[in-house]
């Protein structure tokens, strides 16, 4: 096994056994890895002070493990755990199903999708901050199909698309668009991340 220190945005955490963690996390190269945190329950010391949390952007010292192996994690460091989505539901609501999305469609081996990292880390950022999370999550979703190739760019995308995520405050103009338009965006998003992965 050799030994790896990256940073990652924690994707997803499931207890596993009495003591143990098992984590979904995502590189800087937008590929997901899992790792197991054996004793994370009990080691305040490695892993203390709520650490280990999905949304927190984190360096974690880890023997990397043969393919399709859990990667053994050693120790975790925490860099931003973005306070500000935990200040109210629709913050956190929000965050977690960006987390939802970009986990779906990551991918073990993908070395290429830097993008998706950008975008996963962007968007918590703007989330602590935006007046309108309605809006945000429109900004979102439009990068979100666009860097996947689900849809063409259509005139009225225009504004979210040029727009970077952590202008999106500047987008509150667009509210009636976002109300008329955003159901049907948040089902194409739906329909995309659950056939993703088949």
């Amino acid at each position: 096994m050799t030994q790896g220190k990256e940073r990652f945005i924690i994707l997803k955490k499931i207890k596993y056994s009495e003591a143990d963690l098992i984590l979904h996390a995502l590189s800087p190269q937008g590929e997901k890895l899992s790792f197991i945190a054996r004793g994370a329950l009990r080691s305040k010391k490695r892993f203390g002070g709520g650490v280990l949390e999905p949304t927190h952007f984190v360096s974690f010292t880890f023997k990397q493990s043969e393919q399709g192996q859990l990667n053994v994690l050693q120790e975790a460091t925490l860099i931003n755990d973005f306070p500000g989505i935990r200040t109210d539901y629709d913050r956190l609501e929000l965050a977690l199903h960006v987390l939802e999305c970009v986990s779906k469609v990551s991918q073990e081996g993908d070395k290429n999708s830097e993008f998706l990292y950008n975008l996963l880390g962007n968007t918590l950022k703007a989330i602590e901050t935006t007046q309108d999370p309605l809006v945000l999550k429109m900004h979102f979703y439009l990068k979100f199909l666009l860097q996947q190739g689900v849809v063409q760019a259509e005139p009225w995308m225009a504004p979210f698309l040029k727009a970077n995520l952590a202008d999106s405050n500047q987008l509150l103009s667009q509210r009636q668009i976002v109300d008329e338009e955003l159901r049907n965006v948040e089902a194409m998003v739906r329909h995309y991340i659950e056939h993703a992965m088949l």
